[in-house]
């Protein structure tokens, strides 16, 4: 059975990626995944994702002192984890270990070989944010497609709720997709200023599952779920 590895990435920092995770733990909620938290400086995932409990999420650290991503640390911990009984692992990236992620694939490894031999499937989700970080996402974007050279499934996803005042973003976002031939997705619907918005957000920083929101909020979550992230 092939295992795959969602590799959860964006160099630019608060844009959602943890987030991303999130929703993501609460579809994958009663599926054999582990969640991995690879963000040395916040640990956010590990707050939010306590719900998992300790058997399904771990926390990794892969940045040195001098803030470089050390390969020996990234290769040694996902071999590590090519006899468990976990079929996917999520590994919710922070800004610095993504932002040095490009190079991993560029100049220190073979990747694609070394995905091969390991026996595992790599899928890349790059989370976009509109405003002032948009620039900053899109480059990342382009450098994450042109290194790993189509030789791997990627997806950009749209933090929706930081790309409702800039639709023309939105839209070019959707052509930059199809243009370079990867995958666009959408999540995070729902408005941070509502009072299940509020609802929403104050329960994923105490890292609540889906029985501990109110019926609207918890509602509201599902529908994300079910149209964002095919929950059954």
């Amino acid at each position: 059975m092939t295992r795959t590895f969602h590799f959860i990435l964006q160099a630019k920092g608060g844009v959602g990626k943890s987030l991303h995770t999130y929703l993501r733990a609460l579809a994958e909620s009663n599926r054999h995944s582990l969640f991995v938290d690879v963000d040395s400086s916040t640990k956010t995932s590990l707050r939010q994702l306590t719900f998992l409990g300790e058997e399904r999420l771990e926390s990794i650290s892969l940045i040195d002192k001098r803030d470089v991503l050390v390969r020996d640390i990234f290769v040694g911990y996902v071999e590590s984890l090519s006899e468990s009984p976990f079929q996917e692992v999520f590994m919710d990236f922070g800004a610095p270990e993504s932002e040095q992620f490009p190079a991993l694939v560029a100049r220190d490894l073979d990747f694609k070989a070394w995905c091969d031999e390991v026996g595992f499937k790599a899928v890349f989700h790059i989370i976009m944010a509109a405003g002032g970080a948009y620039r900053a996402c899109g480059e990342y974007l382009d450098k994450m497609v042109q290194v790993l050279a189509g030789q791997f499934e990627v997806t950009a996803w749209e933090n929706i709720s930081t790309f409702k005042q800039y639709p023309e973003l939105s839209q070019e976002l959707a052509a930059r997709c199809h243009a370079m031939g990867i995958a666009y997705k959408r999540f995070g619907d729902f408005d941070a200023n509502s009072l299940l918005g509020i609802q929403i957000l104050d329960g994923i920083r105490s890292g609540f599952n889906l029985d501990k929101y109110y019926p609207g909020a918890r509602i509201t979550l599902k529908r994300e779920l079910r149209e964002n992230f095919g929950y059954e």
